[in-house]
């Protein structure tokens, strides 16, 4: 990333301002828009917005990915302006006085795995969804769902190869209702089971 987008990212998170940010060469009308939490050298956090003000989701990106920074103009006033008259406030991902000497991307998957949160990555064209059983300096081990929110396994990735960490979007908070939804299926036929189970004869057969 040019380091003038580096020392102007920063500046407009210690503004809180809203920014418009560019990381796709080959389709130039595509961006993201939000408020950078917080960011190290390596990686930047940013709260999204959707056009219309709501809150889209958090994520972590790289800062060598970024190609343009826009900020100040009709559009991101006019979000400012939805954010002003919004009732619903934004809960930060990492403590305001958190720790980075680990970098950005440790502290937000040691918070994860702290608050089990639900959480995405994104490697290429490739998406994988779950909670952070463990990381290091090198690796990251997430329990994963399958589709229909059922835990299926353990994985292991390479840091270097996250592009994306995602969490509080719309995927994720799929995932929790399905979950809910598993945990409750669960319990219900445990609950049958045992129903049947105390209506039986002696003479029943199982």
């Amino acid at each position: 990333m040019n380091s003038y987008y580096t020392y102007l990212m920063r500046d407009l998170m210690e503004r809180n301002q809203i920014l418009s940010i560019y990381l796709d060469p080959e389709h130039p009308d595509e961006f993201l828009v939000g408020r950078i939490e917080q960011m190290d050298s390596e990686h930047f956090l940013i709260c999204e917005f959707t056009p219309w003000g709501e809150v889209d989701g958090y994520r972590v990106r790289r800062n060598q990915d970024v190609i343009s920074v826009l900020y100040g103009e009709e559009y991101e006033e006019r979000i400012r302006l939805m954010r002003t008259l919004s009732d619903r406030r934004i809960r930060r991902i990492l403590p305001q006085n958190c720790s980075l000497e680990e970098g950005l991307l440790p502290a937000v998957l040691s918070r994860c795995r702290e608050t089990k949160e639900i959480i995405t990555i994104l490697m290429g064209h490739e998406a994988y969804t779950g909670r952070v059983r463990d990381y290091n300096g090198l690796y990251l081990t997430m329990d994963l769902f399958d589709y229909f929110g059922n835990l299926d396994g353990e994985e292991v990735f390479e840091l270097r190869d996250i592009e994306i960490v995602q969490l509080r979007s719309g995927e994720e908070w799929m995932y929790r209702r399905l979950e809910k939804w598993q945990e409750t299926q669960s319990a219900a036929g445990k609950e049958t089971e045992r129903t049947a189970d105390e209506n039986h004869d002696s003479d029943d057969i199982s």
